[in-house]
């Protein structure tokens, strides 16, 4: 697909991803990427581009960086992981994945994602606490 024609359609995609996330979670957020090469094609020399893909799936990312502190900026990313839109605003990761549970989209890369290892180290917190609260004698 030409440049222009896959920046529109992408362009289209990463608002909307950008305006679901605002709208679900409350908090500011902007479009990220529109277009990306061909799979498999090198950046610098690619002649077909791909928008951005059609599904929606929620992650986060933390920020290492010296303003980051550690901290996560919400996502939608694409079936492939190409991130269409994220939070202004970094969170700490207690107020990250209670603003992501509001988001009524699918987690990505289940199994192996950032927000599947920390839902599921929530749930076996949770868990454990249930157990301890339910002694039986």
């Amino acid at each position: 697909m030409k440049y222009g024609k896959a920046l529109d359609i992408g362009r289209a995609r990463a608002e909307q991803a950008a305006k679901a996330l605002a709208r679900w979670t409350g908090v500011a957020t902007y479009p990220v990427c529109a277009v990306k090469p061909a799979y498999g094609t090198d950046p610098l020399t690619a002649r077909t581009w791909k928008p951005v893909g059609r599904e929606s799936l929620k992650e986060i990312a933390r920020d290492d960086g010296i303003r980051g502190g550690g901290r996560y900026h919400l996502l939608v990313v694409g079936e492939r992981g190409t991130v269409k839109a994220c939070s202004r605003d970094r969170f700490p990761l207690a107020e990250a994945l209670r603003l992501m549970e509001q988001l009524p989209l699918q987690v990505a890369m289940p199994g192996q994602g950032e927000l599947w290892r920390l839902l599921q180290e929530e749930d076996r917190r949770e868990d454990a606490r249930e157990h301890g609260l339910h002694v039986e004698v």
